[in-house]
């Protein structure tokens, strides 16, 4: 039988080509099985038939809600709760505020409003212009009655179309929001008929089954998978056709025409792509200094983001560099490494964790240079666990809406130590600089000990964990005991033994406790599920010896969180609610509202955090910064490409991917992303493959003696990435603006000095009064400050005679209110001077005002006072 009829000819064909098996391939079958090419076409033509039969003859857009309908929430953004009077449910708008359009891709709508905007006699009635993106439709005046408002409205062939509604902002006597209109109805309906399925919609809901019947067949799938798989695209397509409200809802016409264009293009060309790439590669492993020089482009095109460089052209040449400095990886066997001197693991491990605490504790106190309200929340409760026996909270709804294990953690700190800025932030440092130790120990069995080591070093500076630890909060207490369970279950779990079941007892105990953390600790039981899937695989006889072990994990894990899960089952709307408030199904993004786009569009900025755009909250990290440094960018960058290459061969390379992708959920489905608190769970498994890339790397270096070479190389490019770090957090972050003025400067500042009497030991200083402004005595952070001691409020009126006193105003504070302290002192009074000043400027953060000379000693004494 020649090659072409041998049934294992043509599957080896088949693997290596990825060309669809055809009748040639079963002789069996020759003569009686449809080619595949022509079942394909009658699926898709009969599929474009029960298109075009849906879109023409079931298929109408348009909805109608009432203001209380669950389901209006898909379309209405913008719009506070719902609201009941003597005759109607409505919802009041914000001032911008938006009717999301789904179905009529293209076609109008007319949509119809019944609104009111009653407003005080005195105040102009509320005018109101409707747009949809820059199109401007119309304005009008609401009336204070409720009346019916018909607009007809165009809408947009593909993405979403947004009906905006703007109007002046009004602030009624009795409620702090800002409002717009009152609405209590909405009715979209098109504008005609309605019925034929327009073209741009037709041809997205048509190629996705031939994308997914291409792409399995592409990847050399059996003609049956591939055709069940096609075949429930089309039944999605047709269910979106026939449904086109619902449809545009759940499936939006988004990225037209690149999607389908692109993907369609590239299974196409795949043939011919693949060789030239494989061609390309060749010529590159023949030429290792090709490599290192993209390498080079690839560190470059890093920079030039950081420096201004589109990110498009940026991003596509990091992917072209690395592409060619993959050729270097490979190249030298794994045995060329040597082993690590003996005692170098133990040494480097120390010295990681001498840098990681010294980053941590180096001025804890004042950088960040002020409190912020939730550190001095999170610091009341933990004084509160400390002097009331009999408050013993599991989960924090009102005050925290957290879980309880920091203010425990924190209770005998503050409750001994005293209520500080470096008090309270003391556990998250800790835990921080504990977290390069549990990153080793989780790395080193998955990907090696010198891949690991890099990692915990890279872990030891990063200013994104720098950002988080620094500060009261409790991510950093997630993230490193998830490590620790991490390393436990890949040792512990296929083996046997009391030992092994002890491991898998405190693994199960530290992925619960994991859930008292911090709100991303509800997918560490997913992701330990996910490293022994791995560990275990497909090895039946594997899983039967580790399913003792697992049942104890279980247990273990079940023991832990039962009293969480009494709470919970006490009140699961208090401990669902911050979740449920930073939803994507809460978006209040007027340009996207689908789920589909709101979780792609996330996807693509947590996908371009690391290297492009990050977090733009100050009190994360650097805003808009990216998240790593450039060396760990690039090194990164390089650990992808090497794991997409490798993951199927290195188990240790897929648990990193696989608690990338799972740490990824919880910002992925939240809002504000790039969000660096909900996806810090990333950056472990990020720095495990840059640890790993960086270790195959070095085993590319050139030259005699290769190990030295190795070693100096990878210290000078620890050095630069530490050097890097230090400066971004020490030097840049913190005189800038948009990090400090995230933080209470002045509530700390004024809080330090009305605390400084009771901390000395003069009683004629310990009796000096501190007055502030009555509104600061009730904020967070002043509270928490003086926490047990007695606080003076000044409103402007005269303080008492006698004694020495201190009176404290905003930096800014206009002259007629310094004159204003100043009398209030009466005789003696003077201006001290400034308190503290805004980092990086001369600008104060609070003047103090004196009389006698022990307000002015105090001040002295203390060092709270500046020339």
């Amino acid at each position: 039988m020649g090659a072409a009829g041998h049934p294992g000819a043509a599957r080896k064909q088949n693997a290596t080509r990825m060309e669809p098996l055809t009748a040639a391939a079963h002789p069996a079958r020759r003569g009686t099985a449809w080619p595949p090419a022509l079942t394909g076409l009658v699926a898709l033509l009969g599929l474009a038939l029960a298109l075009a039969l849906a879109g023409a003859t079931v298929a109408r857009p348009g909805a109608e809600y009432g203001a209380g309908d669950p389901l209006a929430s898909r379309a209405l953004v913008r719009f506070h709760g719902v609201e009941q009077n003597a005759t109607d449910t409505y919802r009041w708008s914000e001032p911008l505020a938006g009717v999301f359009l789904y179905g009529f891709e293209g076609r109008p709508a007319v949509v119809e409003l019944r609104l009111a905007a009653p407003r005080p006699a005195a105040t102009p009635p509320a005018e109101l212009t409707a747009r949809v993106g820059g199109e401007w439709l119309g304005s009008f005046t609401v009336s204070g009655e409720w009346r019916r408002y018909r607009l007809l409205a165009p809408t947009r062939p593909a993405g979403e179309t947004a009906l905006l509604l703007e109007t002046p902002a009004f602030v009624p006597a009795d409620d702090p929001r800002e409002l717009g209109v009152a609405l209590s109805r909405l009715r979209v309906a098109p504008a005609g008929d309605g019925r034929a399925l327009p073209l741009v919609r037709w041809l997205f809901l048509f190629t996705l089954p031939v994308i997914g019947w291409l792409l399995l067949w592409r990847l050399g799938a059996r003609l049956g998978l591939a055709a069940a798989a096609a075949g429930l695209l089309a039944l999605v397509a047709v269910w979106a056709a026939a449904f086109p409200t619902t449809g545009g809802y759940w499936l939006p016409t988004l990225g037209w025409p690149w999607w389908p264009v692109v993907p369609l293009l590239l299974l196409a060309a795949w043939p011919r792509l693949a060789g030239g790439l494989a061609v390309g590669r060749a010529a590159l492993d023949r030429r290792p200094a090709l490599g290192w020089l993209g390498l080079a482009l690839a560190l470059a095109a890093i920079v030039g983001m950081r420096l201004g460089l589109p990110w498009l052209a940026g991003m596509a040449l990091l992917v072209a560099g690395v592409w060619a400095g993959l050729g270097l990886i490979g190249r030298g066997e794994p045995g060329e490494t040597p082993e690590l001197p003996r005692g170098t693991v133990p040494a480097v491990l120390l010295l990681v964790l001498g840098v990681a605490l010294a980053l941590r504790l180096l001025n804890l106190d004042g950088q960040p240079a002020g409190l912020w309200r939730d550190e001095s929340r999170h610091g009341l409760q933990a004084l509160q666990i400390w002097s009331d026996p009999g408050y013993r909270p599991v989960y924090v709804v009102e005050g925290a809406d957290l879980p309880a294990l920091l203010f425990y953690l924190m209770a005998p700190l503050v409750g001994l130590l005293g209520p500080h800025a470096w008090s309270v932030r003391l556990v998250s440092a800790l835990a921080g600089a504990l977290t390069p130790l549990a990153l080793y120990w989780a790395a080193s069995p998955l990907l090696g000990k010198r891949a690991a080591l890099l990692a915990a070093a890279l872990a030891a500076w990063a200013s994104w964990s720098l950002s988080m630890s620094r500060w009261a909060f409790p991510a950093t207490l997630d993230h490193l005991l998830v490590l620790g369970a991490v390393g436990l279950v890949w040792r512990c779990a296929p083996a046997g033994g009391w030992r092994a079941l002890a491991g898998m007892a405190l693994a199960g105990h530290l992925g619960g406790l994991a859930l008292y953390a911090y709100h991303t600790g509800r997918v560490a039981p997913l992701a330990l599920a996910a490293v022994a899937a791995i560990r275990l695989g497909a090895d039946r006889v594997a899983w039967r010896r580790a399913l003792p072990g697992l049942a104890v994990a279980a247990l273990a894990g079940a023991l832990t969180i039962a009293p969480l899960a009494a709470a919970i089952i006490g009140d699961s709307e208090g401990y669902n609610r911050r979740v449920g408030s930073v939803s994507i199904l809460d978006s209040n993004d007027p340009q996207t509202h689908t789920p589909v786009g709101l979780v792609l569009g996330n996807l693509g900025r947590y996908l371009l955090m690391f290297h492009v755009r990050g977090d733009a909250n100050g009190r994360h990290h650097l805003p808009e910064a990216p998240m790593l440094d450039p060396v760990a960018g690039l090194l990164l960058a390089l650990g992808l490409g090497l794991a997409l290459r490798s993951w199927r061969a290195h188990p240790g390379v897929a648990v990193a991917l696989s608690l990338g992708a799972i740490y990824l959920t919880p910002g992925v489905f939240s809002g504000n992303a790039p969000h660096a608190m909900r996806s810090l769970g990333t950056l472990a498994p990020a720095l495990m493959l840059a640890g790993f890339a960086c270790a195959a790397l070095l085993r590319a270096v050139p030259g005699r003696p290769r190990w030295a070479r190795r070693e100096v190389l990878a210290a000078g490019a620890l050095s630069v990435s530490l050097a890097f770090n230090g400066w971004l957090y020490f030097a840049v972050m913190a005189v800038e603006p948009r990090v400090y003025g995230e933080f209470d400067l002045l509530e700390t500042a004024m809080g330090r000095v009305a605390a400084a009497p009771a901390a000395s030991a003069d009683p004629s200083l310990a009796a000096v009064r501190v007055y502030v402004p009555d509104r600061l005595r009730g904020e967070d952070t002043f509270r928490f400050l003086t926490w047990g001691l007695p606080t003076y409020g000044y409103t402007g009126a005269g303080l008492p005679p006698d004694g020495a006193v201190l009176l404290l105003l905003p930096g800014d504070a206009r002259p007629a209110a310094q004159a204003e302290a100043l009398a209030a002192l009466g005789a003696g009074g003077e201006l001290l001077g400034p308190v503290a000043r805004y980092p990086g400027t001369e600008r104060p953060v609070a003047l103090a005002f004196g009389r006698g000379a022990a307000a002015t000693r105090l001040l002295a004494e203390s060092g709270l006072i500046l020339p």
